[in-house]
């Protein structure tokens, strides 16, 4: 019997103060990391008769977070090292991903650039971007306070190419639910009812080669005639759904338990500002 092995998932955190709790969050919710890599500012742990007393205080609760984290990761006995990042931060993270990659062929990167400087956090986060692994920060939020990190929307396609598809935005709409509504969790909607949401307003984006309802007619909003209706087949839905999950703009989760016949979806971060910005 063959087993398949399992695929490297590999975790780069910018060293901050806290950052423990940021790591210790990453394994609980992501569950498949496999190695934790911690950039840090080689600043950081270096100490010069210029730093104030504010800095060495900052300095000090930085190598304290990493130190922790490290020590977290232990007790699952998951693997976590340090990499020091000289400026310039570009090139430095650039190289020193290019050494993991090399020794890690075919792994998967995750990345958290809640910590760390400015240059760091840009370096790892155009880095993220190449590499296709999500990208996680934690906003700060009123009086100081920080949340936790959520994984930042990147578009997989362009933003131009969604709004072009009434399918697209209609779908995502949907499960976006009523505007102005602040639901404190994303809608999740089975796959029947998205079609049947879709099925009235689908617009054909190919002209050739679509079925027409005849014996169902609608005025068109141009021209003011009656015209059949253009036939949403279940394999054109589905295309429009793996589309728009490969993109990221929506995800298939688990419907209620003991029903596994029918597929759910809910709207991710990147359909909501996808919605928020055509």
């Amino acid at each position: 019997m063959l087993f398949m092995e399992r695929q490297e998932h590999i975790h780069i955190v910018a060293a901050g103060e806290k950052m423990e709790a940021a790591c210790a969050a990453a394994v609980r919710d992501l569950q498949d990391i496999t190695r934790i890599v911690i950039f840090a500012d080689t600043e950081i742990f270096t100490n010069t008769s210029r730093d104030s007393e504010e800095v060495k205080t900052h300095k000090d609760a930085v190598r304290e977070a990493v130190t922790e984290a490290k020590a977290h990761a232990a007790t699952l006995n998951i693997p976590a090292i340090l990499v020091y990042i000289a400026p310039p931060a570009g090139a430095s993270v650039a190289a020193a991903v290019q050494k993991i990659k090399r020794e890690s062929p075919g792994a998967r990167f995750t990345f958290d650039l809640s910590g760390g400087s400015k240059d760091l956090a840009v370096a790892l986060f155009q880095i993220s971007l190449w590499l296709g692994g999500g990208a996680y920060y934690a906003f700060e939020g009123r009086k100081g306070t920080v949340g936790p990190a959520e994984k930042l929307a990147v578009p997989a396609i362009p933003l131009k190419e969604i709004a072009a598809n009434p399918n697209y935005m209609r779908i995502l709409a949907v499960l976006a639910g009523t505007p102005g509504k602040n639901d404190t969790a994303p809608r999740v909607l089975p796959r029947s009812y998205l079609f049947t949401q879709l099925e009235a307003f689908y617009v054909p984006v190919k002209k050739s080669g679509v079925k027409m309802n005849v014996s169902k007619t609608k005025t068109d909003a141009v021209t003011g005639k009656r015209a059949a209706i253009p036939v949403l087949s279940q394999g054109t839905f589905s295309s429009l759904l793996t589309t728009l999950a490969s993109a990221d703009l929506v995800q298939e989760v688990p419907g209620p338990a003991g029903n596994r016949k029918e597929k759910y979806y809910r709207i991710t971060a990147s359909g909501t500002l996808a919605l928020q910005l055509v």
